[in-house]
């Protein structure tokens, strides 16, 4: 934590410290929820594991839109599929 190696954590060093933990709890949180839509394991979300996860008996009033327009909302480079990258942008609010 002690960046400048002065010998004391000063104020500014320790949420420095404090909020990149945050960040990776956060990140480690959506990786966990990214794995349970990533059905294959192949570190993409598709169309096919959206509609599955979302369909199944767990998951209630969904949206009437189709898992295709979610996921090219999400899609940033347009390969039909959600990587971990456009997971968080969704995630933290800043798709297209």
């Amino acid at each position: 934590m002690d960046s400048d190696g002065s010998g004391v954590i000063e104020y500014t060093e320790f949420l420095a410290a404090t909020l990149d933990k945050r960040a990776y709890l956060q990140e480690d949180a959506c990786w966990a929820a990214f794995r349970l839509f990533d059905k294959n394991g192949d570190g993409k979300i598709s169309t096919a594991e959206l509609n599955e996860v979302l369909q199944n008996g767990d998951v209630k009033d969904v949206a009437a839109r189709s898992m295709a327009d979610v996921v090219a909302e999400v899609d940033q480079n347009s390969d039909g599929e959600i990587d971990f990258a456009e997971f968080m942008q969704m995630m933290r609010g800043c798709t297209k």
